[in-house]
């Protein structure tokens, strides 16, 4: 794992629950609803006798159920292996699990689904609504840029000092005070210093309202095909039409207009094509049609009608009927009003011999960081453009399983505090496991070198403490459970000396002082740690809501080092560096982890729980909970030589 030793995780249930199958629920979809009404009720009749061969046979599909189910208890009560491929996606750190109170199960982040709450920016922390997030993009509307070239914040400041006491004019430029960029770096200065990025934007992008008209009017001539008083029925009609609808699909453009930004072209292609697949489906007025448009089946009618529903071929087969007219043809951009643009063809050429400039050099080009925010044509520190700050987002969580909210903050962006948060380590103890020095000479507690846990003689037997910490405010009992043999080539052997015990609640220490509850508890540990011995049976120490209990760890021998005996022969030696190498090649066999399987239970008040609540229960009443789930505990690594 990639936590030092030593470590613990949480396996989440989640990943042994089976996946719905999708086909399932299809079928079910498909099949025919039954009538409300009951068949008629026929008289009862003998089932016919079967052969003793076909009696067989149904004897033994009645059994299969139970041999399945039988099979799945079997599953259920497999050891929990942590090196199989399937528990990467369980295993997580206890901090980072959820518990649900409706379905009493711990969540995963895979168990939950996000909720936007609201959007702020991180600089000025000024919430953004989301109407205006869907508009504008997901980037601060106000004066927070970052610099486009060390990403640190910029600050709005004035070319020209101010005199005395009087009131700082413009113009404004934005200044970075990390690598001293500035606006003026790249000929931009602003006249107001709010409203800073609609400056930028019309600075930028050069929007051409008359050009979307002038779109508008270049696609009307296939709208009109559509217009019950058109002057021609298709687009096979004389040729003047025609020519005078190209006149209006492909207007002129004035050259001396600046050229569009990016933002601006792919609004105006937007408008384009909306336009086009407005014009060209079957009815303006549908509201389906959007969706029901080039998407659909019967946009390969309309494709095929080209062919069969022509003017000149209806003259042939049936001339006095009536032509049916063509569909609406979808075309292309044509003009750079409607979004076109066209490559230049020495603009490769020109950006070498500017990289060749001593002007410009290695150092003046963008790096790929910085592109990666910026327009695909910035190729240049010159070309790059203050940034807009990222919007941040807050966040509720919900089950996937009862839609329960789980992590609910707070909406004002300058809390930190959550309307709900029901983190798991609040409902089951918190595990931490440390190494146990023991001490011989000295009857007070060891505080002998601890052991090296990157390096764990194999055949020799540890311990190791398990510490259980109690958040919740009633007593738990705690039962654990561990395999006698680690699962994995390298068999482990564990023990725990002590798998019952009970954690006292959570709660106050004035109420423990005052009860005198914990000093008959805490006599018999407090001996125990004084003898420095693990007795079996025995907790190694305990306290209000805590309890440590003891692990005895016999690490195993890796395959091929010299504690397994390599081929049997006393004389061979073998190298421990191949010996690592080929455990390191098997996903990391030298690693010590143990499966330890939890079972807890406590007395909770029947309040909180309505669904075990009876008709003559009381509210003094309790309802006993349980909870398992199995964890790992990352003791250390195997040394391969003794």
């Amino acid at each position: 794992m990639s936590r030092p030793f030593p470590y613990t995780y949480i396996s989440c249930p989640c990943a042994d629950m089976p996946v719905p199958d999708p086909a399932r629920k299809r079928k079910s979809r498909e099949s025919p609803q039954k009538s409300p009404q009951k068949p008629p009720q026929k008289p009862p009749q003998k089932p016919p006798q079967k052969p003793p061969a076909e009696q067989a046979s149904t004897d033994q599909d009645k059994k299969s159920p139970a041999k399945e189910e039988q099979h799945e208890e079997d599953d259920e009560e497999q050891t929990f292996d942590p090196r199989s491929p399937r528990s990467n996606f369980s295993l997580y750190p206890p901090e980072q699990l959820l518990y649900c109170e409706e379905c009493h199960q711990i969540k995963c982040p895979r168990c939950i689904t996000e909720e936007i709450v609201s959007w702020y920016c991180p600089s000025c922390l000024f919430e953004t609504p989301s109407s205006m997030v869907r508009s504008d993009g997901n980037r601060c509307g106000r004066n927070c840029f970052n610099c486009p070239v060390c990403t640190a914040p910029l600050a709005v400041s004035t070319i020209e000092n101010a005199t005395g006491n009087g009131p700082q004019q413009g113009p404004w430029v934005l200044s970075c005070g990390y690598c001293l960029w500035t606006t003026l770096d790249i000929g931009i200065k602003f006249d107001k210093p709010t409203n800073i990025r609609s400056q930028l934007q019309k600075m930028t992008d050069s929007t051409a309202p008359a050009a979307l008209d002038r779109s508008r009017q270049g696609s009307r001539a296939f709208g009109d095909l559509k217009h019950p008083l058109s002057s021609y029925a298709s687009i096979d009609e004389p040729s003047n039409a025609r020519e005078h609808d190209g006149e209006q699909a492909a207007p002129k453009e004035d050259p001396a207009a600046p050229p569009m930004g990016t933002d601006a072209r792919f609004a105006a292609l937007k408008s384009f094509y909306r336009t086009q697949i407005a014009e060209t489906s079957n009815s303006p007025n549908d509201h389906l049609s959007s969706e029901f448009g080039f998407s659909s089946p019967g946009a390969l009618n309309r494709l095929m009608s080209l062919y069969t529903s022509s003017s000149r071929l209806s003259g042939l087969y049936g001339g006095k009927q009536k032509p049916k007219s063509k569909p609406p043809v979808m075309r292309e951009a044509l003009t750079a009003s409607e979004g076109l643009q066209v490559a230049q063809e020495n603009n490769e050429m020109d950006m070498i011999a500017r990289l060749q400039s001593p002007e410009c050099g290695w150092d003046g080009m963008a790096s790929i960081d910085q592109r990666a925010t910026q327009s695909p044509e910035a190729r240049f520190v010159d070309d790059l453009l203050p940034l807009p700050v990222l919007l941040r987002t807050k966040r509720a969580k919900r089950c996937k399983s009862c839609k329960h909210i789980l992590v609910k903050p707070e909406t004002k962006p300058q809390s930190t505090r959550f309307r709900i948060r029901l983190i798991a380590l609040s409902y089951i103890p918190l595990p931490t496991l440390r190494p146990l020095a023991l001490s011989s000479s000295s009857s007070l507690p060891a505080m002998a070198p601890t052991t090296d846990l990157n390096s764990l003689p194999p055949l020799r037997p540890i311990h190791v403490l398990l510490t259980l910490k109690n958040h919740m405010f009633d007593p738990v009992r705690i039962t654990l459970a561990t395999p006698p043999v680690t699962p994995g080539h390298v068999t482990t052997k564990v023990t725990v000396l002590s798998p019952q015990f009970e954690i006292g609640a959570n709660s106050d220490v004035w109420d423990e002082a005052l009860q005198g509850a914990s000093a008959p508890l805490t006599s018999d540990s407090r001996s125990a740690v004084l003898r420095g011995v693990p007795e079996a049976g025995k907790v190694w120490d305990k306290g209000r809501n805590w309890t440590t209990v003891v692990l005895e760890v016999v690490p195993g021998t890796l395959p091929g080092s010299s504690a397994e005996g390599g081929d049997g022969n006393p004389n061979t030696e073998t190298n421990d560096e191949d010996v690592v190498a080929v455990a390191a090649s098997k996903q990391d066999e030298d690693v010590l982890e143990i499966p330890v399987f939890v079972h807890m239970d406590w007395d909770a008040d029947a309040q909180l729980d309505h669904q075990n609540v009876g008709k003559g229960s009381k509210p003094d009443d309790k309802v006993t909970r349980e909870l398992a789930y199995w964890m790992v505990l990352g003791v250390g690594r195997i040394q391969p030589s003794l």
